[in-house]
């Protein structure tokens, strides 16, 4: 194998630890401002307790359902967060991973009990595999993108109905690919 190869994976702790606190923080920031959200539609008392207890995540009362909802939909969110912050998607499902074990660690702490509850577990389960698809597919989304090279431009053709698209020289002013 070559000396220059794509990518060399070079162990970089402090970009990782910079790419778990950059997604701790946006995901607890938006799952603060869906849930706040909730807590005004709803007419439930503003607090923190919603986000980071989990007795709150019931089945027996509307809010404890909403929140399960605000949580997947936090999740969805966290896919896009793992494009922005991430994007790779081999590493998707360790900072997924990364993400819920901290926050079962700052559960407990801010619950000071383990969650102890099936459906709160279900709920964790639930983001952990929305989180890490999601994530994994909006990353070869991306990944998969056309290579633009310098000095082409992309052209549709429409002579194949649209289909097809070809790469014309910006120097070559003619529409003439002949």
């Amino acid at each position: 194998m070559s000396s220059a190869s794509f990518r060399t994976s070079t162990f970089d702790p402090i970009l990782i630890s910079a790419q778990i606190v950059a997604l701790q923080s946006t995901y607890y920031l938006s799952a603060s401002l869906i849930v706040f959200v909730l807590e005004l539609l709803t007419g439930s008392p503003v607090t923190l307790n919603h986000v980071l207890m989990h007795d709150e995540l019931r089945t027996d009362t509307v809010l404890g359902w909403s929140l399960f909802l605000a949580n997947l939909m936090n999740a969805g969110l966290g896919s896009y967060y793992l494009l922005i912050i991430v994007q790779r998607a081999k590493l998707c499902l360790d900072f997924s991973c990364t993400l819920h074990i901290l926050h079962i660690v700052i559960t407990t702490l801010y619950s000071r009990s383990l969650p102890k509850s099936f459906f709160w577990w279900f709920c964790f389960l639930c983001t952990l595999v929305v989180l890490s698809l999601g994530g994994e597919y909006l990353c070869m989304q991306r990944e998969m993108e056309p290579i633009t090279l310098a000095g082409t431009k992309k052209r549709q053709s429409t002579s194949n109905g649209g289909d097809a698209v070809e790469l014309q020289r910006l120097t070559d002013g003619s529409d003439d690919l002949a």
